[in-house]
């Protein structure tokens, strides 16, 4: 089946102006942003580069070799991408600026965005969540937190570039991307949404139920755009739009998350026909136990699953997976020192993931493990 190599094939020798940006653009471009950019584009708006320019600043690097490597969750053929990309007329001189990465252990912030200047349009890509737990444990906050350090930081991106940039733009994101996009295009107030044409939100975790009925959101509803794998995870944490469009995926269960794994046709994505009987599962069992809870319950079920996590000692997946045996014995030590009434909501949070995701991501694996020893500790 048909991926974003294809589409290059396609549709690289044809500039924006035989072929307008569309959706397929968008994707590629929310793929490109997990690249390891820092000191090769600039974090000011003011200078800019090819996108020519900074694929041949990333080979020059010394450590680019190391810099393929983003991540156990982040497809290794990424750089690839951009290098490919890079090489034709469709996006060779498309300009590159306002990179910028943020991560803090402490404020339990993983943020990073780049802006592409494409025929008078700039286009936003906010990155989504990368390797580290602390990105993970961040798009959990968004249950309970009413603006998430990411977010915060979106918004003051995205006011930055609208001082800094005329035209109209475009925001994009993928995976926590998704959620930055919508949430920036909600929140960002009328007259910054009036410069937004497109929204392209892909399996970003979603937001509250009553997130939507806002009139910021119906101010902007229609300029959004949704795209989900059939196998959705992300994608089904929280509430989605109401409109989207379903795409079909050669990834196997969860790495249907994986944009590299997307199938194309054309300009245009193939599509599903519904969700698969995990997603929908998920869906609901996930979002109405949790809409039952309070701010406070909500915040204790992510502290309670990310104290486990953390106790692994492990800061990202890539750690986690090389050493999966001696992080579970970690986390059966943390779960062995709970009191009866907090193991309790262990066993709840462990049955929640356990069918859907925790045989394929890293972070939940252990979580698997411990799921079948709880019977030995209680």
């Amino acid at each position: 089946m048909a991926d974003f190599f294809d589409y290059l094939d396609w549709r690289g020798d044809l500039t924006f102006d035989i072929v307008p940006f569309n959706k397929i653009d968008a994707l590629l471009l929310s793929q490109i942003s997990y690249t390891i950019l820092d000191g090769v584009v600039c974090k000011s708006f003011y200078e800019k580069k090819t996108l020519a320019q900074v694929a041949k600043d990333f080979s020059d690097l010394p450590d680019s070799e190391e810099r393929i490597n983003i991540g156990f969750l982040i497809n290794d053929r990424t750089t690839e991408l951009m290098m490919r990309s890079a090489e034709t007329a469709r996006f060779r001189n498309i300009e590159v600026c306002g990179f910028r990465n943020i991560y803090s252990e402490e404020n339990v912030e993983q943020f990073a965005a780049l802006t592409f200047l494409i025929n008078g349009k700039n286009v936003i890509t906010f990155r989504g969540t990368d390797d580290t737990i602390v990105g993970w444990k961040e798009d959990f906050n968004i249950a309970w937190l009413p603006e998430i350090p990411a977010q915060k930081d979106a918004l003051e991106y995205f006011s930055e570039a609208c001082q800094s940039l005329d035209g109209d733009f475009i925001l994009a994101g993928h995976s926590k991307g998704g959620n930055l996009v919508i949430n920036t295009a909600v929140r960002c107030g009328e007259a910054l949404q009036n410069r937004i044409s497109e929204i392209y939100n892909f399996d970003g975790p979603g937001f509250s139920s009553d997130f939507f009925e806002s009139p910021e959101y119906k101010a902007v509803e229609k300029k959004i755009l949704s795209f989900y794998p059939g196998f959705s995870v992300v994608g089904m944490i929280f509430h989605h739009p109401k409109k989207f469009e379903i795409v079909k995926s050669d990834g196997f269960a969860f790495w249907q998350h994986d944009a590299m794994n997307w199938q194309i046709m054309g300009s245009n994505f193939i599509n599903e026909g519904d969700f698969t009987e995990e997603s929908r599962l998920f869906y609901k069992a996930f979002n109405e136990w949790i809409d039952k809870l309070d701010t406070e319950q909500k915040k204790d079920f992510v502290e309670t699953m990310f104290y486990i996590l953390e106790a692994s000692g492990a800061k990202t997946n890539n750690e986690i997976e090389k050493e999966a045996l001696k992080c579970t014995a970690r986390m059966l030590a943390s779960y062995a020192e709970m009191d009866k009434a907090r193991r309790k909501e262990t066993k709840k949070i462990l049955s929640m993931f356990k069918d859907v995701i925790a045989d394929d991501i890293p972070i939940f694996k252990p979580l698997v493990l411990l799921k079948n020893n709880l019977r030995i500790l209680g």
